[in-house]
């Protein structure tokens, strides 16, 4: 008969075992991982529209209006011409504000989310610009 040496090596019981372990790590840090990855990427909306908002607070300080402003006047638009993510746009211009908006480019993020500045409450007479506040929609 044949003695047993001492074997080295591992059961399939083992390595079932460590496969197993590495399917659910690799199934919880994958969708970690591609949150992380997407709210990096809406930072470039954010950078872009603060951008936008200090531009037009130089416009509003120069005519005391929202109103006639665009993304050249608000001097963003190089701003947003390195932009890779996202699709920029204002709207609502008037005296008293406006709205900048980031919409999604591509299939990264959910289709049509978008992120969104509304200045509101600027007083001309006073060189009062107001506030403004982001939303984020479809996220």
């Amino acid at each position: 008969m044949f003695k047993l040496r001492n074997q080295k090596g591992f059961t399939l019981m083992e390595l079932m075992v460590v496969v197993i372990i590495v399917m659910v790590l690799a199934g919880i840090g994958v969708p970690v991982y591609m949150n992380y990855i997407k709210e990096g990427k809406k930072t470039e909306a954010y950078a872009i529209i603060d951008a936008i908002n200090s531009g037009a607070k130089v416009y509003f300080q120069k005519n005391g209006t929202y109103a006639g402003g665009s993304l050249d006047k608000f001097l963003a638009t190089e701003d947003v011409g390195n932009a890779q993510y996202f699709t920029y746009s204002l709207s609502n211009l008037a005296a008293t504000g406006y709205m900048a908006k980031a919409t999604e480019n591509g299939t990264w993020a959910p289709a049509g989310a978008y992120i969104e500045w509304t200045q509101t409450g600027a007083v001309g007479a006073n060189g009062d610009p107001g506030t403004g506040s982001f939303a984020e929609t479809n996220w």
